[in-house]
């Protein structure tokens, strides 16, 4: 670097010594602390937001954009929480994620969703499969 940098020790509740290297030369090694404290938890906002919600990208560009894609993201998240938690059939969520998105548009209550409804009825003349 062509600039002048600051070397900042903050130690975590760990125990563990974090270096931080900041080019503001002026604030306090509180403040250049606190400022790093409050943007590692936004990283590990949009770090849960990518892996648990599963958005990739955001579709829009606006902060009203990115807030309603969350907002959705996390209650479609929630419903499916609540709705696995209401069945004991499927135990993994992305199982259970999968077959939620296979019925979606069909109106079945949620432990009837691996076991067909009904049978078709037979014809004689034809043969029929065993599941």
């Amino acid at each position: 670097m062509n600039r002048p940098v600051r070397e900042i020790g903050v130690r975590i509740e760990t125990g563990k010594i974090l270096r931080i290297f900041s080019n503001d030369l002026t604030a306090p090694a509180e403040e250049i602390a606190a400022l790093y404290k409050r943007r590692w938890t936004i990283e590990l906002f949009f770090r849960w937001v990518k892996q648990t919600l599963k958005i990739r990208h955001f579709l829009g560009n606006s902060e009203n954009a990115v807030r309603i894609q969350i907002a959705v993201a996390l209650i479609a998240y929630l419903l499916l929480q609540m709705a696995k938690a209401d069945q004991s059939i499927v135990t993994s969520p992305l199982a259970f994620a999968r077959l939620v998105r296979a019925n979606l548009m069909h109106r079945k209550r949620i432990d009837r969703l691996i076991k067909p409804s009904h049978s078709p009825p037979g014809n004689p003349g034809q043969m029929s499969l065993q599941w």
